[in-house]
């Protein structure tokens, strides 16, 4: 089985708009100023180059290259859902204000037959040729409602353009602006909504930086600098009051801005000579312009004018070879008072974080979850309120998305709905919860829980004794990854949690926690790193376990139970007795969130031979099954595709 994470949310087409996207529960993420990393795509190979902009309403919007998945032998890449964008593909990614994540695409091959995909995708033919070892970068640049893209590969450079908002029911345009080579691309925008591209010709010398902007149905390109080869060097171009600035390295002998004086032409200032000027990003601050990038060692900050001249400060020092490793960007953003927030990869640590005035820059504590991280790219909004860093993590081949500030009261990623910010919530008290046997039950006095894949894996679901202490045997097996468990006093993952100790361990690691006697209930658990993470704990009196489930493997003679947590079923496979009504009992103990269970012919979802009620959990559903003939069908809820399994009927 992979170990490649489930998708938080796939929005299928084939569902009307209210389903398009179900609320996620919205998850506290705790008070004060703090670093909060979220799974942003984990389905095969997602997030190579991503590319960071924000919404009108400040929300995080991504845009990153997908692969099909990259698996040891023996290992069977994960199936991408009904709905999902199919692969290779230019994608996107954006969070509500709710915490949900919407992924769709900007360019697919071809349209998928009955799907409407997120952000109403172009279909380019060339797509399909894409792969993680030809394709020379992707950026994207926010413009009021509106993205400007642009993507290079061995088979050109292309200019993607559509809106920010995946159901604004626009079509992305998409058009070649070269056949040639391109490599280090950056996209930006002026004030009247003209797109300016920069790009390297060439990867080895001789090579020139190229800059093209549209002229009628064409793209006009002119040669702005003759610079040597660079396979890992950035232009990085911003608009100013006077045109576009165009960033650039020179193959390691420095660090370059050209603009356009308009008598002279294009006229070059030097920044700083000598620096290697791998990883080039820029900014605007203050009317002035910020670049970062790598240098003898370090990251480095130049601001000022487009003219010159310019600051030179340094952030942070890196490992030796984090330059020249595949993967190695930098990146700079600055909010409307001028604080910058700067990212970079390290070859030791992974990514970087730092904010500063552009001078000095102080480090923003990642917990050790960027560790194996690369290709950065940072957002923030313009109340400097959440900066957003997004990077594509090598280890579990995913794009991740870390936000930094005061996130007290926010849902996941995002802001409070009314745009305020609630109190803490107080306790509940949960009634008593029916016995499960889908619960790890607690023996001897300990249960064990896993991590993996930034995702609770056994023990989602404790089944305890009401009356005796237990322990959690908690096994982080994240390498690198900070995870703990920390149990509510109610069964939302919010408000107070138990007494006790839930320190927080640094995977590969194990730590037992000690639980009290607790009364009948339900109880509610995460990961204070990773509050998307959660289980439940569900005390029952007398401290039975339960009754047996129905063999799984065997025909049914009664009912069946399917439970629904995390955005995952419990289970891939539904054994029913043929020639007879079969209850199935759904119990879904996602707070917030809509499931049901559908029962197709096969996976190409053609002729439906159940559809069960939507219920929003926590909540349970009996479902009376007409009686099938003997044979192997498909299920899966209806709103969250991705969660699927087989029938078997016999």
């Amino acid at each position: 089985m992979t170990r490649k994470l489930l998708p938080l949310v796939f929005v299928l087409g084939l569902v009307a708009a209210a389903c398009a996207e179900p609320p996620n529960p919205e998850i506290d993420l705790g008070s004060g100023t703090r670093f909060v990393p979220l799974v942003a795509d984990s389905l095969n190979n997602a997030g190579v180059d991503p590319s960071i902009g924000l919404d009108p309403d400040g929300q995080p919007v991504v845009a990153y290259f997908a692969f099909p998945e990259e698996t040891s032998h023996g290992t069977i890449p994960a199936t991408r859902p009904v709905g999902a964008p199919t692969i290779p593909g230019v994608l996107m990614a954006t969070a509500s204000a709710e915490g949900l994540w919407t992924r769709g695409a900007m360019a697919l091959e071809k349209q998928i037959p009955n799907v409407e995909v997120p952000f109403g995708p172009a279909f380019e033919p060339s797509v399909a040729d894409l792969t993680a070892e030809s394709v020379t970068g992707l950026r994207m640049v926010a413009a009021g409602e509106d993205f400007h893209a642009v993507w290079g590969s061995v088979g050109g450079l292309f200019y993607a353009t559509g809106s920010l908002d995946p159901v604004a029911g626009t079509q992305v345009e998409v058009s070649q602006v070269t056949s040639a080579l391109a490599a280090g691309p950056s996209v930006a925008v002026d004030e009247g909504g003209t797109p300016w591209i920069a790009f390297y010709s060439s990867t080895s010398e001789p090579a020139s930086v190229e800059l093209a902007t549209p002229t009628g149905e064409r793209w006009q390109t002119e040669t702005i600098a003759e610079v040597g080869g660079c396979d890992t060097c950035r232009t990085a171009i911003v608009s100013t009051g006077d045109g576009p600035a165009v960033a650039y390295s020179d193959a390691g002998a420095g660090v370059s801005v050209a603009t356009d004086d308009g008598d002279n032409g294009w006229v070059s200032s030097a920044i700083e000579d000598g620096a290697s000027g791998r990883g080039l990003a820029a900014t605007t601050s203050g009317g002035e312009l910020a670049l970062s990038y790598y240098s003898g060692g370090e990251v480095h900050v130049a601001s000022g004018p487009a003219s010159g001249p310019f600051e030179v400060s340094t952030v942070a020092p890196v490992a030796d070879g984090s330059d020249t490793a595949e993967g190695s960007d930098t990146s700079i953003a600055a909010d409307g008072a001028g604080t910058m927030f700067a990212a970079w990869h390290d070859a030791a640590d992974g990514v970087g974080f730092a904010s500063g005035d552009g001078a000095t820059f102080t480090p923003i504590d990642t917990g050790g979850n960027a560790t194996g991280g690369t290709m950065p790219s940072v957002a923030v909004t313009s109340d400097g309120a959440i900066a957003y860093v997004s990077w594509y993590d090598t280890r579990t081949q995913d794009l991740l998305v870390g936000a930094y500030g005061d996130l007290t009261g926010l849902a996941i990623a995002g802001r409070p709905a009314d745009g305020g910010t609630p109190g803490p919530t107080g306790a509940t008290e949960p009634p008593p919860p029916t016995p499960t046997a889908d619960c790890t039950p607690v023996i001897d006095g300990k249960v064990t829980v896993v991590a993996e894949g930034v995702q609770f894996t056994d023990g989602r679901c404790i089944q305890a004794p009401a009356g005796e202490p237990f322990a959690i045997v908690f096994d982080n097996r994240d390498s690198g990854i900070q995870h703990n468990v920390q149990v509510f006093t109610g069964s939302e993952p919010s408000g107070d949690l138990l007494e006790g100790s839930w320190d927080i361990i640094t995977g590969p690691d194990t730590i037992e926690y000690q639980v009290s006697a607790l009364d009948a209930g339900e109880y509610a658990y995460n990961c204070v790193v990773h509050p998307n993470m959660i289980g439940s704990i569900q005390v029952v009196e007398g401290g039975a376990a339960g009754e047996a489930s129905e063999d799984a493997e065997g025909p049914a003679t009664g009912a069946i139970t399917v439970t629904a947590l995390s955005l995952a079923f419990d289970t891939n496979q539904i054994s029913l007795a043929a020639g007879q009504e079969n209850v199935v009992t759904l119990v879904n103990e996602d707070i917030g969130v809509p499931h049901n269970i559908s029962i197709f012919t096969d996976d190409s979802l053609s002729t439906e031979l159940f559809g069960g009620e939507l219920i929003t959990g926590p909540s349970t559903i009996d479902y009376a099954i007409p009686p099938l003939e003997p044979g192997e069908y498909y299920f899966l809820c209806i709103v969250h595709p991705n969660m699927n399994g087989t029938v078997i009927v016999q």
